[in-house]
């Protein structure tokens, strides 16, 4: 068992356990976690026998040390001692291989041991606790109080997975559960996850070790023994169904630990929210209002906000397949927010919102943050009129999300800019569009298509064809990561050869697999320090196996290049939309965005807008702000959910005098 750049924690006893070795004995199981930058593995040592005979006043200990999510087999403690003062002291030395030896050093302090592990120069903090008894192992479930399975289907290749939920002692509790992730055909086990329940059965597993913010999005059934969700890893969602295990014929449903934590309070109660609101004279405060999208709501200052709902049809649907008519359409479902005093014959500016890549609700929500809320909110206090919607086959719109491209979500965009023109209240002359990400990309696509589009605010638009912004979101990120120069450019190679592949094959045929196979061959070299552990001074079959676990993880990387959208993102260039339309416009970049660099990408429409002479278009920078356009510190994706804004108020601001001056807004 190699511990390098470990950190030792210890799982708490549940409130009114009985307190381990108050009698002062050492003898018995102790148990701790063993946590890694990315994975918690289970330690326990057991100590067998300690001696009678003392020499310089140190007990002979006989001991054994195993880590259960690696494997089984046990390794003998060595030199392991006790001594009169308490101190405990041991060193293991795998035979398989002797540079992963280490040595622990520690001693009681209350119910714990606690100590530093050495291993070469790397000293490390240790903290077990003793266990009363250990559950059984189970080949499955491997003694989790809950485990889910299923496998993600990668065009005919299935790879299985596994989450795993510890809340009871020895290993968790209620009040601190540990969650951890499994890619079971890699037998890569213990990735930490962090888990959130939400409203309607809904649970939401974040794995932030692996590549492109991985997290998974599902539902309990009513049966309560199967979850069904997406995916999620970079830009594509894909579909993924897991089902409970139970180890025993009659194991209750209700004593699963994740169907606990999904029914735990408040989650199973409507949600009740603050709802955060600012005068015009700067005034804060909050109220309560219930987020129901079924039923007007009542906000501060007057606002109201109502749900609409457009029919939609799908026109790559068949109506009929053969046998008999088949229902093709879908409806996209959102919130209109409505200024105070707002009347049907009030004529009132509107502007449709648009969401970046990814599966997103209405609100564009990220970890806690409700964005495209806190925006509507703030432009009706302004005045204005705003639609917000789900996206299709996302929340309470439905529809085909995984087979749409940019394309079918401009469609979409269209449908609800014609609507929110019919709507009674609003002047239909003055409607425009307001997109970030991705949805900066689409709101210029409209505008190019419906010259009536009133005006343009884009936040973080992307101008440069599809395969660059990725090139470049990947490469920047690696390099706030610490990545070296020569690290990134052999990856920014790597994906050079990936996007190419992508491209040159039908996305279901397979000779593509082998092509993705053989770049990363020919890469190696240039990419060992990107595999996550320590392929550079590797050999032999440990070399083998972290080339093969690279190739395994680039592979499910590349199955996303092949999806519909992502095909039409990598060769599209939205720049030509510029030439097209003339709706004044305003763009903004944060200073610190890694996911749409600034820098490039302002210039390229600068160039553009200076052959477009009817275009009245306002490009800005904001110092300090990320791709969400909040106040940051590096820029990176990993720390969105960490920062309290969610907008800051220097981007409102810009808006919000940028629509005065162009008389979006009275």
């Amino acid at each position: 068992m190699a511990v390098c750049a470990l950190v030792l924690s210890l799982v708490g006893l549940a409130p009114g356990a009985k307190a381990a070795c108050a009698d002062g004995e050492v003898q018995g199981v102790w148990v701790g976690w063993l946590e890694t930058p990315k994975q918690h593995l289970r330690l326990i040592v057991r100590i067998d026998s300690i001696s009678s005979e003392k020499v310089d006043g140190n007990a002979t200990v006989q001991g054994s040390i195993t880590s259960p999510d690696q494997s089984q087999d046990s390794l003998p403690l060595r030199d392991a001692k006790l001594s009169d003062a308490g101190v405990i002291s041991f060193s293991v030395a795998p035979a398989s291989n002797p540079n992963a030896g280490y040595s622990f050093v520690g001693k009681r302090v209350g119910d714990a041991v606690e100590g530093e592990l050495n291993q070469g120069d790397a000293t490390l903090l240790l903290r077990l606790n003793k266990a009363a008894s250990l559950p059984e192992e189970g080949k499955e479930r491997l003694a989790a109080n809950s485990a889910w399975v299923g496998s993600l289907d990668l065009g005919g290749r299935k790879l299985p997975l596994r989450f795993r939920i510890y809340s009871k002692p020895p290993y968790g509790s209620d009040e601190r559960p540990r969650v951890v992730f499994d890619s079971l055909t890699e037998k890569a086990n213990g990735f930490e996850v962090t888990m959130a329940a939400g409203k309607d059965s809904t649970v939401e597993f974040s794995i932030p070790a692996i590549p492109g913010k991985a997290k998974y999005i599902a539902k309990l059934d009513e049966a309560k023994t199967g979850l069904v969700g997406k995916l999620q890893q970079g830009f594509l969602p894909l579909t993924l169904e897991m089902h409970r295990v139970s180890e025993l014929e009659a194991e209750p449903i209700g004593s699963d630990a994740l169907v606990q934590l999904i029914e735990k309070t408040p989650y199973g109660a409507p949600p009740v929210v603050e709802v955060p609101w600012e005068d015009d004279k700067g005034t804060k405060g909050s109220t309560k209002a219930n987020e129901s999208q079924n039923a007007v709501v009542q906000l501060p200052d007057g606002l109201r906000e109502e749900p609409f709902v457009i029919e939609r049809v799908d026109p790559r649907k068949p109506k009929y397949d053969g046998k008999k008519l088949v229902d093709r359409d879908y409806q996209l479902s959102g919130t209109i927010t409505w200024p105070a005093g707002a009347t049907a014959e009030s004529k009132l500016p509107a502007v449709v919102m648009i969401t970046g890549s990814g599966p997103q609700d209405r609100d564009e929500t990220i970890g806690t943050h409700k964005p495209f809320m806190e925006i509507a909110r703030f432009l009706a206090r302004n005045g204005m009129v705003v639609f917000r919607y789900d996206d299709r086959g996302v929340g309470q719109s439905t529809g085909d999300f995984l087979r749409s491209t940019t394309a079918d979500f401009a469609d979409d965009a269209v449908s609800v800019w014609q609507h929110a023109r019919t709507i009674d209240g609003i002047e239909r002359s003055r409607v425009g569009l307001l997109g970030h990400s991705e949805g900066g990309i689409i709101a210029p696509m409209v505008a190019a298509w419906q010259r009536e589009v009133a005006f343009l605010v884009l936040l973080a638009p992307p101008s440069l064809p599809g395969s660059e912004i990725l090139k470049s979101q990947i490469d920047r990120i690696s390099e706030l990561e610490g990545v070296d120069e020569e690290s990134r450019a052999g990856a920014r190679l790597l994906q050079s050869d990936l996007q190419q592949i992508a491209m040159a094959f039908a996305p279901d045929d397979e000779r593509a697999l082998g092509e993705v196979r053989k770049a990363i061959s020919q890469r190696w070299d240039s990419l060992k320090n990107l595999s996550g552990g320590d392929a550079a001074n590797a050999n032999g079959p440990e070399a083998e196996a972290i080339k093969k676990r690279v190739i395994e993880q680039v592979t499910l990387q590349f199955e996303q290049l092949r999806s519909p959208w992502m095909r039409y993102f990598l060769a599209y260039d939205p720049s030509s939309n510029w030439i097209l339309h003339n709706s004044p416009t305003l763009a903004i970049w944060g200073e610190l965005d890694s996911q749409v660099l600034p820098e490039p990408n302002m210039d390229r429409l600068a160039s553009i807008i200076e052959r477009n002479v009817n275009l009245n278009a306002e490009l800005v920078v904001l110092p300090h702000l990320n791709h969400l356009l909040q106040t940051a510190r590096t820029g990176l994706p990993s720390e969105y959910d960490s920062i309290d804004e969610s907008i800051s108020t220097t981007a409102l601001a810009c808006i919000l005098n940028w629509l005065k001056s162009n008389s979006a807004l009275p």
